[in-house]
């Protein structure tokens, strides 16, 4: 250390405190400096203080694109393929915010996690939804469903005759996808054994081999499993229509944003539905359906 460091030292303790405060004492402004320079940083702040007030509502509105889940294996309604998320209700979801002028994500889940994911307000919201009190309670539903599609109980050729669907499955093992809801009139019965699978797809296999009496799901995803997987091809016949449900875009009731974006939904649906373009997302759907085998 340089020599003359401790010296500066020594000579600060040994002064008095009037001393140092008079040594340290900034300079003193002239009055009329000092009016003008208040007056020209009010009006510098001033423009700062009117953008923030201008602002405020707006900066609670999401500029980035807020997710949603979409379900990953439910084709032809919604489905993670060929490395992007594909189906009717996908493409209502997506042309509904695209008229809201709303940027959105959507992210593929299982159905059951993408459910939890909302209810934990860890995404905005979740499709598809068919509604019951519980969902009711636990999540926003908008004004407007995204479609609406049968769900029919399947039994396997050999055995199909139709049925009275109160009667036939007392007592039965049916397989049920985890986190699917089928309609109160199903859902509160205690008098059947549920059978849980995570795919359609091990639903039917189970009924293929014996291991439950009968498989619900809904009619268009049953048939496009079919096209996809020969092995399940001209052997099941549905047997009753359990529910035919609406079926929603659930948003979460935690997520900050969810509210908002529940709201842009609605706008954008009410705009597609005006213009036509909701309909011709059905036909063409629809289209695709028929010409399936």
């Amino acid at each position: 250390m340089p020599a003359s460091a401790p010296r500066i030292h020594t000579v600060l303790f040994r002064q008095t405190p009037a001393a140092l405060v008079e040594r340290w004492r900034p300079l003193s402004v002239p009055p009329a400096f000092a009016e003008r320079y208040r007056m020209r940083s009010w009006f510098h702040f001033l423009p700062i203080c009117l953008l923030l007030a201008l602002s405020g509502p707006a900066a609670a509105v999401p500029t980035e694109p807020l997710v949603l889940g979409a379900e990953d294996d439910w084709y032809p309604y919604t489905a993670y393929k060929d490395g992007r998320i594909q189906g009717m209700s996908a493409d209502i979801v997506r042309a509904a915010f695209r008229a809201a002028d709303t940027p959105v994500q959507l992210n593929p889940y299982p159905y059951s996690r993408c459910m939890k994911l909302a209810l934990k307000g860890l995404i905005a919201g979740c499709f598809n939804t068919s509604p019951n009190p519980h969902i009711l309670a636990d999540y926003r539903l908008p004004r407007h469903p995204l479609f609406r599609a049968e769900i029919q109980l399947w039994a396997r050729r050999d055995e199909a005759r139709p049925v009275d669907a109160e009667q036939a499955l007392s007592g039965r093992k049916v397989a049920v996808t985890l986190g699917y809801e089928y309609g109160d009139g199903f859902d509160r019965r205690h008098d059947l054994v549920r059978i849980p699978v995570r795919k359609d797809y091990y639903g039917f296999l189970m009924l293929q081999r014996g291991r439950v009496d009968y498989a619900l799901a809904y009619r268009n995803t049953a048939r496009q499993l079919f096209s996809e997987h020969p092995e399940l091809e001209g052997q099941f016949q549905p047997v009753a229509t359990v529910h035919r449900p609406e079926l929603y875009l659930s948003f979460s009731r935690r997520h900050p944003q969810a509210e908002h974006l529940l709201e842009r939904f609605d706008l954008g649906m009410q705009r597609i539905l005006a213009s036509g373009e909701y309909q011709k997302i059905l036909d063409g759907w629809s289209q695709a359906a028929d010409a399936t085998p």
